[in-house]
């Protein structure tokens, strides 16, 4: 009888695996600030102070040549506007010396024998004029800042790639014999 052996054998194979290698470094990202504080100046030039005595002065008897001029002047002046009045007035009393109800030379005569008193009086004397002119306050506002520098983060990667070597140990294969065996 004849017998039919089969025989088989699987592949076999051979692996070399190199696994893949991510190399990554990093660099943070930074920022470099820097802050200008804002600043205020202030300053006031001195003020003008002014001070004038001039009416102290004149109020005390004391005057400058000017002044006691004018005065003079003005004295003066006043002085001759009275006189020529009083003439004037003495010139119109005698013209009506024909009224028989006036006696305008007696009246005049009579008035001439006194005369006239002068005035003691009190007067104040003047405060000198103060004056102060402020001078503005200068003002300066210096803004503030912010300085800023941003350095950027980044990552540095070096990828070297797996390799995988395949080999084959053993290829399949299928022995078929026939063997005659004896019953």
């Amino acid at each position: 009888m004849l017998q039919l052996s089969m025989r088989s054998y699987p592949i076999r194979l051979e692996y070399t695996i190199q696994n893949a290698q991510l190399n990554m470094k990093k660099h943070l990202p930074m920022v470099e600030m820097e802050n200008i504080r804002p600043q205020l100046q202030i300053s006031q030039p001195a003020g003008k102070l002014t001070i004038d005595s001039t009416e102290y002065y004149h109020s005390i008897g004391l005057k400058t040549r000017a002044a006691l001029s004018q005065e003079n002047y003005d004295r003066g002046r006043k002085a001759a506007m009275d006189g020529i009045a009083a003439i004037v007035e003495k010139g119109n009393r005698l013209a009506q010396i024909s009224n028989p109800a006036i006696n305008a030379i007696a009246d005049m005569a009579y008035e001439s024998c006194f005369e006239e008193k002068g005035e003691l009086s009190f007067e104040p004397i003047v405060a000198p004029t103060i004056r102060y002119e402020a001078s503005p306050a200068q003002i300066e506002v210096i803004p503030g800042k912010l300085n800023y520098n941003l350095v950027r983060g980044r990552v540095d990667a070096n990828y070297q790639p797996g390799k995988v070597d395949i080999r084959v140990a053993q290829y399949p294969r299928l022995e078929i014999s026939v063997v005659d065996v004896e019953v």
